[in-house]
């Protein structure tokens, strides 16, 4: 079992992580960009059983390089990538998400709405700015709140983000104060570890959750719907009640202060099957 480690990402050392690995017996390189260690396509035989973990850059990289069987990695990126997408995830956990009020259109069309009229898309909301976040988990351009103007401007806000695609679908959602933030790794039904990383909009990192956490937790990783083997959770607290944030998949999410060992363990687990099965 081979972990390819994409140094520089998640604005911590990697050394622990790759002890981790290292420590269950696996392999593990890393792409280390200060000792020009990039050539990642070399690092193991393509044979091989190959897990990456880092930025959304790379793993771009991978998938399209799976889809023109240029490099057949098994899984390469642990992550079905149509099953991130808000579009495609939101209806299953529609019950418990924070932005349960929300549009998702092509940017052009919000950005229209938004300079015609600023409050047809959520009349009944005194804020006055919008959260947006692209629909795609590839993440084109970072979520975040903006003002209606920034939003009405849409030449300014693609130049801004260096968007070329007008037709690119977004979510839109009113402003809400989010208190604290939580990320839970989740495998085969099972909460292997969790940790906090913001606290009223500021990065705070402690290792666990309240329990009013971890019981949404627990309810969402029991559900039918899993969009992966291995998948992230990030929930949040506002007004006195646990949220949905929003999923991502594994191979591109921080850790945070998460306890490595079972999430290396069920991830090398399920990169070892799938590579067994021939899965792609």
């Amino acid at each position: 079992m081979n972990w390819i480690i994409e140094d520089g990402v998640f604005g911590s050392a990697i050394a622990p992580l790759i002890d981790e690995i290292q420590s269950q017996g696996h392999q593990a390189k890393a792409v280390d960009y200060i000792k020009g260690n990039t050539d990642y396509k070399s690092f193991f035989h393509e044979d091989e059983c190959i897990l990456f973990y880092g930025s959304l850059h790379i793993a771009e990289q991978i998938l399209k390089q799976q889809t023109q069987a240029e490099k057949s990695w098994v899984p390469g990126v642990i992550g079905t990538i149509q099953n991130y997408f808000c579009s495609h995830y939101y209806p299953y956990l529609n019950k418990w998400l924070f932005n349960s009020q929300h549009y998702i259109l092509p940017l052009r069309e919000a950005s229209q709405r938004i300079a015609l009229d600023p409050d047809s898309l959520f009349p009944d909301h005194s804020a006055r700015r919008l959260f947006v976040r692209p629909d795609s988990p590839l993440k084109p351009f970072p979520g975040s709140v903006y003002s209606y103007t920034e939003l009405a401007d849409l030449q300014n806000f693609c130049d801004r983000h260096y968007l070329a695609d007008l037709e690119l679908p977004v979510v839109l959602a009113p402003e809400q104060q989010v208190e604290a933030e939580w990320r839970v790794f989740i495998a085969e039904g099972q909460i292997l570890s969790a940790s906090q990383y913001r606290q009223f909009g500021k990065p705070y990192y402690q290792f666990g959750m309240p329990e009013s956490i971890h019981d949404l937790a627990v309810a969402i990783a029991q559900q039918e719907w899993q969009p992966d083997s291995i998948w992230v959770l990030d929930l949040c607290w506002s007004k006195g009640s646990a949220y949905v944030l929003e999923i991502n998949f594994f191979s591109c999410s921080a850790l945070y202060y998460c306890d490595f060992s079972p999430i290396v363990k069920a991830a090398s687990k399920i990169a070892l099957e799938q590579w067994c099965s021939g899965e792609r």
